[in-house]
């Protein structure tokens, strides 16, 4: 068992790594967010897909927390104001709840999203109801238990074949239910994004975004499996899901 002051040590320092890692892929765009300045890039990708395996909530949400406030300093166009460093914040945070099964906090952090998101007119506006589809895809992730228990135990074991498809779960929950989620309660709160002026950004989107988040959450699995496995098969036990592993 290692001792705990020792794992905080290892965590603190994979934080400053994963951080200084994360803002290196920000120079490399993966797709534009229409109708706004700002754009979807590769650390986006890593960050949905790793960030909670290997730091966990605490750590993960304090890495989300510190690349927030560098990133717009690094790529300006994946900034949106002061609170830019919200969104890695509570992505991170939210998906490190869900796999230490730390469920109930995850959903009280969702839930508010969705209350600040839904007490705004422009969430009713047109078709814009059809854009919240991926929330609730997250809520059944977070909600249901033979679910969240395969993401997590799957995540845990790094089970091969179920590693990926897991790893994708939880990026979506990353992604969605943290990232976008908090992204969105920006857009229309503080951008004025949510105007009928800016409609054509949003519900006539969904399919092309319905693609983006899935083929992002795809990549953030497909990387996150590589690295899994091959810290696995080296026998290195310096990540998040280590310590919850040796704990059961």
């Amino acid at each position: 068992m290692v001792p705990k002051y020792v794992s905080n040590v290892l965590l603190l320092a994979l934080t400053g790594i994963w951080v200084a890692l994360v803002l290196a892929c920000v120079w490399y765009p993966a797709y534009p967010v229409f109708g706004t300045p700002a754009v979807i890039t590769l650390s986006n990708i890593v960050f949905s897909g790793l960030t909670a395996p290997m730091l966990g909530p605490l750590w993960g949400g304090l890495s989300g927390f510190v690349f927030g406030w560098i990133v717009p300093y690094v790529n300006p166009q994946t900034s949106i104001g002061l609170l830019t460093f919200l969104s890695p914040t509570i992505a991170a945070l939210m998906s490190g709840l869900v796999l230490f099964n730390k469920w109930k906090e995850a959903m009280l952090i969702f839930g508010l999203e969705m209350a600040i998101w839904f007490s705004h007119p422009f969430a009713w506006y047109g078709a814009m109801p059809l854009i919240t589809w991926q929330y609730w895809v997250v809520l059944a992730f977070i909600v249901i238990p033979p679910i969240r228990k395969w993401i997590i135990n799957s995540i845990i074991r790094r089970d091969l074949h179920n590693l990926p498809l897991a790893l994708w779960c939880l990026a979506w929950i990353s992604r969605i239910g943290g990232d976008v989620a908090t992204g969105n309660n920006i857009g229309v709160w503080v951008l004025n994004w949510g105007v009928p002026e800016m409609y054509p950004y949003w519900a006539p989107m969904t399919i092309y975004y319905a693609i983006a988040d899935s083929m992002n959450c795809l990549a953030g699995a497909i990387i996150g499996t590589a690295v899994l496995l091959a810290l696995k098969r080296a026998n290195l036990k310096v990540l998040a899901i280590d310590l919850l592993d040796a704990a059961k």
